[in-house]
């Protein structure tokens, strides 16, 4: 064993979003500095890139495409042949190319900062500033520190089952590292990745079982919301929603039996595929986190609104990290202010999750800024609630998607704008500008004064502040005094 001792002023563990961010910004703002990145698998992006958001929306989009395949004659596109082909072997090759793409030019930025070294080995800590990394089991080395960033992820939980056919159940992980094409497959799991897999494979044409412990899906989303979707859901003949059910065991004999339980009686539907997408929960297993005195649970690491670990020298961002919003773009929005903060040597700038956006790339979309009318309503805060409905919009009407809803919640007192929930077709289009309006604690005036372009979708933020505030208007106008001082205002 080759043991050796080396210094660093910032340690960071984990390559994705939560990580590399953190390292390029802070080597940026620090020349002189010596950092090292730490990655198990030596490659740039993390679980979002090459196991999450970016191959699945690759998938979605080719679903996109053949659902306004379909559509096209609504438009005045008729085709003598509306028979298309599904050509597997294409959507895996374009996935790797997007990858490979998007790794190598992060990897390439990265080295080409002269004071960064990225290593690819397995990373635990021997005590409070000293690391143990691991190359392979006759390669190892240790690494004292002066600042640590722990950004390693999550990874799927599987729940306990019994069964042949265990061992052989997908997760999100294995279904884009094998990249093969189930003619038939149940998923287990009720959150965005199941909806958003059993849509899209729905879409290319599996036969899609969907099974649900409550009698609901998506659980964190507005309520209103996720029961539309499930209407949705139903209205497709490739997707059987199966609620209110709890899987036991999993056998496996050239296909998978799915045994579960719903309504006080065993039932048992069958698949070629099983996909668990029952949540995440955060690799802290090998990190020997005890050693370093950095406080965590089942949950994830325990930090301040500064992401500071336990140990005041040692930070956790991202999925790891025990109630951050679990998102490749908030644990981007994390390493800024880590990078910052370390740059300062002063814990400045502190995070805030009550402006976090996210899109749900379902079909339709559904996006959200800031908080749900649950959480006003679970705070105790004093709000307005409107909606405006998509039925009524020009663009959603010339686009052929003439449903869904934008919905306000609004400080009562001060009107400020404290959550924005999006349900529409390309919702994702204006998700941004829904994220600018509550980061920047915005008013229902403001968004009336602003001039969006016709016809957009993005023009429905001024049209629902005018109905809400025509509302509050008309309701002080029935205060006499408020109503008289009007009148004289006008004889004057």
């Amino acid at each position: 064993m080759n043991n050796s001792l080396k210094y660093y002023d910032l340690v960071i563990i984990g390559g994705g979003p939560a990580g590399t961010p953190v390292a390029i910004e802070y080597a940026k703002l620090n020349s002189d500095k010596r950092i090292v990145l730490i990655d198990i698998h030596g490659e740039l992006g993390g679980e979002c890139l090459f196991d999450g958001c970016i191959p699945s929306k690759i998938m979605e989009i080719t679903a996109k495409q053949i659902r306004q395949l379909r559509t096209l004659e609504e438009f005045g596109v008729i085709l003598n042949d509306g028979h298309y082909n599904l050509a597997w072997k294409k959507i895996v090759a374009r996935k790797k190319q997007i990858l490979s793409r998007r790794s190598s030019t992060a990897k390439e930025m990265l080295l080409s900062l002269t004071n960064i070294d990225l290593l690819k080995a397995k990373a635990s800590f021997i005590n409070k500033d000293t690391l143990l990394v691991d190359f392979n089991k006759q390669h190892k080395e240790e690494i004292i520190f002066k600042k640590c960033v722990i950004a390693t992820g999550s990874k799927a939980f599987i729940p306990h089952f019994e069964g042949s056919g265990v061992d052989k159940i997908w997760t999100n992980e294995d279904f884009f590292e094998i990249m093969e094409f189930p003619q038939s497959m149940t998923i287990i799991g009720d959150g965005p990745i199941a909806i958003e897999f059993a849509q899209i494979l729905a879409t290319l044409g599996t036969k899609i079982n969907l099974i649900g412990r409550k009698a609901t899906i998506l659980k964190h989303v507005d309520t209103s919301f996720a029961s539309e979707m499930l209407t949705v859901l139903r209205k497709d003949s490739n997707i059987n929603i199966i609620l209110k059910a709890s899987v036991t065991k999993i056998d496996h004999d050239k296909v998978f039996s799915i045994h579960y339980q719903q309504d006080n009686q065993e039932r048992v539907i069958t698949s070629e595929r099983v996909l668990v997408a029952t949540g995440r929960i955060p690799n802290t297993t090998t990190l020997a986190l005890n050693k370093a005195e950095v406080t965590y649970n089942n949950n994830g690491i325990k930090t301040n609104t500064s992401l500071q670990t336990s140990n005041p020298n040692i930070f956790a961002n991202g999925d790891v990290a025990e109630g951050f919003p679990r998102f490749a773009h908030t644990a981007q929005y994390g390493a800024h202010t880590l990078a910052q903060n370390l740059f300062l040597e002063h814990n400045l700038f502190k995070v805030d999750y009550d402006k976090n956006s996210w899109v749900l790339f379902s079909e339709p979309n559904i996006a959200m800024a800031g908080i749900s009318e649950e959480e006003a309503v679970r705070r105790g805060l004093d709000v307005i609630v409107e909606h405006y409905d998509y039925s009524v919009d020009a663009k959603s009407q010339i686009e052929g998607f003439d449903s869904g809803q934008l919905k306000y919640v609004v400080d009562k007192k001060n009107h400020v704008i404290l959550g924005i929930s999006i349900m529409t077709n390309d919702a994702n289009a204006i998700a941004g500008e829904a994220a600018l309006i509550v980061a920047n604690k915005l008013t229902l005036n403001n968004l009336i004064s602003t001039i969006h372009p016709h016809p957009t979708l993005s023009e429905s933020f001024s049209v629902l502040a005018k109905q809400m505030m025509g509302k509050i208007m008309l309701k002080k106008l029935e205060n006499p005094l408020i109503k008289g001082l009007l009148e004289i205002e006008r004889f004057i």
